[in-house]
């Protein structure tokens, strides 16, 4: 490893893939919100067979297949009240697949006022769709970090469990990276309120909530969804993006030292073109706690 520090400019983007769709053909697909398996399961369907009508295969956990379902239209259960509806039978590609998280009274580490996800595969949660933390104790969740499944509570808590449709992002197949941020900067901070009592000669500082925003003077589109992300984000639909802020990378291989957190990106003209860099400025601002990741 270099003894001299390499400071990365670049900011990875990452969106997660609408209903966790990968494919080529037509994105039709709904999951229904019923799931009731005992446990935490995520659900894989791909299209087998292009006739009229598609048919598609599925499975649950990484199993075995269940192929050549026909598509009908309407509501189609997999397992465990699990449904998926396609709006139209015909017109998907080959291969063409879905993906779906479901937490359900998902296991926690806990110490003091915190609680993990214990199985890391489960730990990307899904702003969009936040889970919900629940503890034995009664004490209620101040701070939720979605990039390691991480929760801070107002007390010391008991046992903790996590449930939640579609709140975990099981696959890396959800995840389509759309381009960069370049030559970045963020700031991170938490407000501060000062505190006078009679008879003290010093002022004492009351921590209060913590936030985080930045901005880049360029940027690198390489996928036309990020304005798909841009315009869904301005509905509503779906707010959020995952970055990665690299800060020190010595090998110039973007797994240097970096940041990880969901956030809002502003400020990028419609106009901008695909697979160039724009010489503009563009903001973000973080939603929920970063993580840090080191150096490998």
């Amino acid at each position: 490893m270099s003894a001299t520090p390499t400071h990365g400019k670049l900011i990875a983007i990452w969106r997660h893939r609408p209903n966790g769709f990968k494919g080529s053909g037509l994105n039709d697909a709904t999951w229904g919100t019923g799931y009731t398996g005992a446990a935490t399961g995520y659900f894989e369907v791909v299209i087998d067979t292009v006739a009229a009508p598609d048919k598609f295969k599925w499975r649950k956990n990484g199993g075995g297949w269940t192929t050549l379902v026909s598509i009908t239209g309407g509501a189609q259960t997999l397992s465990d009240t699990q449904t998926i509806t396609f709006a139209a039978t015909t017109g998907h590609a080959l291969n063409d697949q879905w993906v779906i998280g479901n937490l359900k009274v998902e296991p926690t580490t806990e110490a003091a006022s915190q609680a993990q996800i214990t199985a890391a595969a489960n730990r990307i949660l899904n702003p969009n769709a936040p889970p919900t933390w629940t503890d034995d104790g009664g004490k209620t969740v101040s701070t939720v970090d979605y990039t390691r499944g991480l929760a801070t509570f107002n007390g010391a808590v008991g046992n903790v469990t996590v449930t939640g449709n579609n709140g975990y992002i099981p696959d890396a197949a959800m995840l389509e990276k759309m381009g960069y941020l370049i030559d970045w900067n963020a700031e991170f901070s938490v407000d501060m309120a000062e505190m006078n009592r009679a008879g003290q000669h010093w002022k004492e500082a009351l921590p209060g909530q913590a936030g985080g925003r930045g901005g880049a003077n360029a940027y690198f589109i390489a996928e036309k969804s990020f304005m798909a992300e841009l315009l869904r984000a301005a509905v509503g639909t779906q707010r959020y993006v995952l970055l990665e802020l690299f800060s020190w990378d010595p090998d110039q291989d973007i797994t240097g030292d970096h940041m990880i957190c969901w956030a809002v990106i502003s400020g990028i003209g419609l106009n901008a073109a695909i697979n160039e860099i724009v010489k503009e400025k563009a903001s973000f601002e973080v939603v929920g706690f970063p993580s840090f990741v080191e150096n490998v």
